[in-house]
């Protein structure tokens, strides 16, 4: 349909389940030639990091900043931003396959430069023309980066997701209510969302890290039939 206005899809976390669901939804339409939806996907800057929602409020709120080597640890055997309490899951890595390990001074400028470029990517994105999408639903949250005791960091509550949602208008300094956030979340790991707007609430799956194709991809014509 020619007369839909192109939206674009970003993903704001908290897992690594939201940008590979995005990407392969979008590399979907790419194959089957359906640009009738008229959304399009953008990597970003939180794609890959394992950030939970307070974490992403307070990056947000100071302007998305650097950071510094001395601010990097290992922990979890993953590199981890102790300022704000987020895993960098992918990144700070050399070699390949077994070879793989994290060597931060090695990779430290490549990373802070990559950093700066896509806060600057995200900076100038048009909130009227962005969706921003943030999910809990990655299974191994619970088993393989938090403890049983630390379910409040990948919980959404309405508190949360309405903060993130003002974080995100005063970060592109416009009205909270230009600002278009998908939240996907299941009904265990999420309290006071069912009467908000663009909540979808999958059911559980038994996919380690990818999440279900099944509800991804129903989450995914809704939001196209919205747009249309």
């Amino acid at each position: 349909m020619d007369n839909v206005e192109q939206k674009t899809l970003v993903s704001l976390g908290m897992s690594c389940q939201t940008a590979h669901q995005l990407r392969r939804l979008a590399d979907n339409q790419i194959n089957s030639s359906d640009t009738s939806s008229g959304i399009q996907v953008n990597s970003g800057i939180f794609d890959w990091l394992i950030c939970p929602p307070k974490s992403i409020i307070k990056l947000l709120d100071n302007g998305i900043p650097d950071f510094s080597k001395e601010n990097i640890q290992i922990r979890k055997d993953r590199p981890y931003w102790t300022d704000y309490n987020l895993f960098f899951w992918h990144n700070f890595i050399v070699g390949k396959d077994k070879d793989r390990q994290i060597n931060i001074d090695d990779t430290f400028n490549k990373e802070t430069e990559r950093w700066s470029y896509l806060r600057s990517r995200f900076s100038e994105l048009v909130p009227a023309k962005t969706i921003f999408v943030v999910s809990n639903t990655q299974n191994n949250l619970l088993t393989e980066v938090f403890d049983t005791s630390e379910s409040d960091q990948y919980q959404f509550t309405f508190s949360v997701i309405e903060e993130l949602e003002h974080s995100l208008a005063r970060f592109f300094n416009t009205s909270v209510d230009s600002i278009h956030l998908e939240v996907i979340t299941r009904e265990n790991r999420s309290s006071g969302l069912q009467n908000k707007r663009c909540v979808s609430f999958f059911p559980i799956d038994q996919n380690e890290w990818k999440g279900s194709r099944q509800s991804w991809d129903l989450w995914w014509q809704n939001l196209g039939s919205t747009l249309k």
